[in-house]
């Protein structure tokens, strides 16, 4: 911990003397330190850099998601300048590290994870400030950027595999028609990583991190990122109860078999883009940790590519790099 950091802290909770423990986080690229003050107390120091544009916006967009409601962390002082930010601690307990525990002790807290999504979701966007720093939203070239982030850093780099001649213009015309269907459905704001790792349980409660990547897009590209999470198991029937809770309390003015084509396309859109990032962040920034979930991911991808009649080259596809990842961890 430098000096600039030692003074801000020292600055801001009026502790000369103070406790610190670096926290590793997942693929950021952003720095956190635990601190700990006489008397116990702690609190979560992090700077963003300056290579990621997003992170910038994590202060304003905190900002914003208390005013209508939804549960995240308290910011006790912000630097602009020198990108530092103390924050108060929610500690270690998140949905992920629930994992392994039965679904009657996690099946609450992804329900009332679920109602606080939905708050943001049914958020008008006409009341989104005009000041408010959002990423590029949803569009025909941002979904395709996912559909080729995905071929670049996971079909090819950690599959091994191409596409050629016939199976690359089915491939083609199967990721268009998808954007077709997914820009059909009515645009709202959105999470865009809504998953295990980014829900923390504080007081029994969930509290939601890594918003900064908010932007406008479809509501099941976030329902997809937490009910086919890669990082943990659901039961069939455990996430069927998922899906059928979100469609009861969002309401929508269309059938529920309709919105269960709408959530499977948006998974897949969403473990699309995950995969991408896995094989990236894996091979390319040498975090080989998150090699360990894509065999959970092309699972889910190769499920989600099966419930429609809309993917069968993505199927086909999935279900090829699943059986060669399965047999590398043979």
């Amino acid at each position: 911990m430098n000096r600039d950091i030692r003074q801000f802290v020292n600055h801001h909770l009026g502790a000369v003397e103070f406790q610190y423990d670096p926290i590793l986080k997942g693929g950021s690229d952003r720095t956190f330190y635990r601190v700990r003050v006489p008397g116990g107390s702690t609190f979560i120091f992090m700077e963003y850099g300056t290579d990621v544009e997003e992170n910038a916006y994590w202060a304003e967009i905190n900002r914003f998601m208390t005013e209508i409601g939804m549960p995240v962390p308290r910011i006790i002082a912000f630097d602009f300048r020198k990108r530092f930010m103390l924050l108060e601690d929610l500690g270690d307990a998140d949905l992920y590290s629930l994992r392994a525990a039965p679904w009657r002790k996690r099946r609450r807290h992804y329900l009332t994870a679920l109602s606080g999504i939905h708050r943001l979701h049914r958020t008008p966007l006409s009341d989104v400030p005009a000041s408010l720093k959002l990423c590029r939203g949803y569009d025909r070239s941002l979904y395709a950027w996912e559909h080729a982030y995905f071929r670049e850093n996971f079909v090819e780099a950690v599959c091994g595999l191409s596409l050629s001649g016939p199976q690359e213009r089915d491939w083609a015309e199967e990721m268009e028609a998808l954007i077709d269907r997914l820009q059909k459905i009515p645009e709202c704001l959105i999470h865009r990583d809504f998953q295990s790792q980014n829900i923390m349980i504080r007081n029994d409660r969930p509290v939601f991190l890594d918003f900064q990547g908010m932007r406008t897009g479809n509501l099941f590209y976030d329902l997809g990122s937490l009910i086919c999470d890669p990082y943990v198991s659901f039961s069939s029937s455990e996430r069927n109860e998922l899906v059928a809770f979100y469609y009861r309390i969002m309401e929508p003015d269309y059938s529920f078999e309709k919105f269960i084509d709408y959530f499977w396309e948006g998974a897949a859109q969403r473990l699309m883009q995950a995969l991408g990032a896995y094989g990236f962040l894996g091979l390319k920034k040498n975090k080989p940790d998150f090699l360990r979930h894509t065999a959970g991911g092309i699972r889910n991808l190769a499920a989600a590519a099966s419930q429609t009649g809309t993917m069968p080259v993505l199927k086909e596809l999935a279900r090829t790099c699943a059986n060669k990842i399965g047999r590398a961890h043979v």
